[in-house]
């Protein structure tokens, strides 16, 4: 039981980044602790991975914070057990150190070195005159753009959102320095997930082939990226192609859509999505009568949408049963207020159209919410 335990430990810890900050007497003498200025690196690192998202992040602690089963290995005098195991299981250990050197009383510097799960070696040299403590938040920035690219192009991407501006730069930074190294096979859902995200920008930047050839590149990276489809689907519509979109999509009701690595809760709003999208394109086509199937589909796969509900009411104003329709309105009216979004889905960040040569619009969307 005890080997399982540990064994267990191994495998959760190699997802653990743990940070360790050297903190000079003079600089702990003004308050800033080694343990202080540790929960400032690893705050911040927590706060840019709170973005809500199908892939599930990377942990972070204190190196002097062992784990539950770390402390049950100490008592058994089994102190490096967790380490052997992953060297066993060939696991690197995720790790930071970081050291707050002063130059002089205006200005600080900050040396960080790390390796990441993927056996990635960087170093860091900060300096700066804000203080050590805005320094150490600027270093688990940067820290976190090669522990976490995917979550740091999320972050900055959520902050534009927040800005309400339309400079997704930093982003498109972040995603395509990843993207040109050299592929590895335990980074594919990654990369399909950046693939993916510079697609929803490129809709952003209302570049609708720039988002096509994203969302297929997402699951051409890694075939079994499905929301990559769902999305290329989507595009398919905004370009008038709804028999395209049919048939890629359709054979998507069969599997699961959910990533490999996705959080709890994420399929209902996925498939809300698959047919939602599915009825749109049918509706493009004058199946009427599908349409309202695959919106009926919608909704009872995820009765707390609010997309589905505003298709399927539209829909029903033109087919005259306007009864029907205010009361699909009423449902939707009550969802949109806990209306929640993930980044990666580009249906739930635009509404889609039936009609052909329609612009793009803009769903009101609670997906930023970091500030």
């Amino acid at each position: 039981m005890v080997f399982g335990l540990l064994s267990a430990d191994a495998v959760v810890s190699a997802n653990t980044v743990t940070v360790n900050v050297s903190v000079p007497p003079a600089v702990a003498s003004t308050g800033l602790s080694q343990d202080v200025a540790e929960r400032v690196f690893t705050s911040e690192i927590w706060r840019m991975s709170q973005a809500r998202s199908l892939l599930s992040p990377a942990s972070v602690r204190s190196s002097r914070d062992p784990t539950i089963v770390g402390v049950v290995a100490n008592a058994l005098k089994l102190d490096g057990f967790t380490a052997a195991l992953q060297d066993l299981f060939g696991l690197e250990r995720p790790r930071v150190n970081a050291s707050i050197i002063y130059q002089d009383a205006n200005r600080s510097r900050l040396l960080i070195n790390g390796i990441t799960g993927q056996t990635t070696n960087f170093s860091l040299q900060l300096d700066g005159e804000a203080g050590a403590e805005a320094l150490l938040r600027r270093g688990a920035t940067e820290t976190m753009e090669q522990f976490e690219p995917y979550r740091s192009a999320l972050y900055y991407f959520e902050q534009s959102l927040n800005a309400r501006s339309n400079d997704f730069s930093r982003t498109k930074a972040v995603a395509e320095r990843e993207l040109a190294r050299v592929p590895r096979a335990e980074t594919i859902m990654r990369r399909a997930f950046l693939e993916n995200l510079l697609g929803v920008v490129a809709l952003m930047e209302n570049d609708k082939a720039g988002a096509a050839r994203r969302f297929r590149n997402s699951f051409t990276t890694d075939p079994n990226f499905r929301v990559g489809q769902l999305n290329l689907g989507f595009v398919l519509i905004e370009l008038d192609r709804y028999q395209e979109a049919i048939d890629l999509l359709t054979p998507l009701t069969r599997v699961t859509l959910s990533p490999s690595a996705a959080m709890s809760g994420a399929f209902a709003p996925l498939f809300e999505a698959l047919h939602s999208t599915i009825g749109v394109a049918r509706w493009g086509l004058g199946d009427l009568d599908g349409a309202e199937l695959a919106f009926r589909d919608a909704v009872r796969a995820f009765p707390d949408t609010e997309a589905a509900y505003t298709y399927w009411a539209r829909l029903l104003r033109e087919r005259g049963r306007t009864a029907e329709a205010e009361e699909k309105e009423a449902i939707a009216r009550v969802n949109a207020l806990t209306f929640d979004n993930y980044p990666e889905v580009a249906n739930l960040f635009f509404w889609m159209n039936h009609k052909d040569n329609q612009p793009l619009v803009r769903r009101a969307s609670r997906v930023a919410r970091l500030n």
